[in-house]
Formats: structure tokens, sequence, C-alpha cells
């Protein structure tokens, strides 16, 4: 494989995506320095499975269909889908801190994924399940974490709420996370 970085190309694919980026922006939360929440979208997915093909050197229309299909599969886990009863949304934890401090602020967050949540219009709390990766609960817990988070039909939600002692807070949902299911 033969990859060249063609700023040309990269720039028009900079601007392809551009109101995409904006989009995802919109539906970010920083929580603190180097705590980052963002909403996935059935978009952000599709984009993932095109960026992952793109840095591989290929395009969906020009990957084999296998390598798409594998691509699509990978990324599946972190779509939106329909349950029954409600919504099952996940939101990607970025965990991204200096390397002269990175082991002692992973270690002081250890829980902080398990005490998130999402507080709906009912006035219920609805907890993650937390998706560390390889890593078991007692390991060092890694920089980037998917949560899933069941929203019951006629649930709105209202906010996301840390109880972890190092992170405490309470952020008022976006008007863009109306549209997060999509």
């Amino acid at each position: 494989m033969n990859l060249a970085f063609d700023p040309a190309t990269e720039l028009a694919r900079y601007e392809t995506r551009l109101a995409f980026l904006t989009r995802q922006a919109a539906l970010r939360l920083e929580l603190a320095e180097g705590i980052t929440f963002q909403p996935e979208t059935a978009e952000s997915v599709e984009d993932q499975v095109v960026e992952t093909l793109w840095a591989e050197g290929m395009t969906l229309e020009t990957a084999p269909a296998e390598d798409v299909t594998e691509a699509r599969a990978s990324f599946a886990v972190l779509a939106p889908r329909r349950e029954q009863g409600g919504q099952s949304l996940v939101a990607t934890l970025f965990l991204g801190f200096p390397d002269a401090v990175r082991d002692a602020k992973l270690a002081a967050l250890q829980r902080f994924p398990d005490q998130l949540r999402l507080e709906l219009s009912d006035g219920s709390l609805a907890a993650p399940a937390v998706d560390r990766g390889a890593a078991g609960p007692e390991e060092r817990l890694p920089a980037v974490l998917a949560l899933r988070f069941f929203i019951p039909d006629g649930c709105r939600i209202v906010a996301l709420v840390s109880y972890h002692p190092v992170v405490p807070g309470r952020w008022s949902a976006p008007p863009t996370w109306d549209a997060w299911p999509s």
C-alpha cells in the first residue's frame, strides 16, 4: 500500500466533513480538562468506518466488500439502537492527559465512568454499561471508553451527572442532544 499525504486532498476531505464535525462538536461536553463526553450517532459511526478505511488507503467505493463489512461490524457496537421500551445510546468518554500526570489522573478516575448518570425528564437516572475494552475493573483505566445508556420511551435526557469525588458535577444537556438518537 502506498500512502502519501496530499494537502489538497486532505483539505477537500476536511471541507466535505466540516458540517459533520460541527454537528459532533455541538453534541460534545467538556467535563474537565482532559475529560470529554462525546455522544455517538449513526452518522459518527459511519464516519469512523470511512476514516478507518481511509487510514488504510481505501474508500467505501474502492475497498473490498469484506473490508467494508468488517469495518462496519467493528463500529456497530457504538451505534444507537432501538430496544424494547426505549433507545440504547452510546457515548465515548475520552480521558486525555499529559504523560507526566497520565497514570496518576487515570488512577484517581478509576471509578469515574461507573459514577456517571444521565438525568432523564421523568426524574430517573440512567446508569451506563461501561466498556473498558480488554481492561478489567481493577486494571488501569483505558483512555477511551464506551458508555451505553438505556433511555426509556417518553423520556428526554436533561443532564449528565457525575457522582465521582474528583470530577463531581451536573452538565445540562445541550439542545443538540434531542437529535442524539439519530
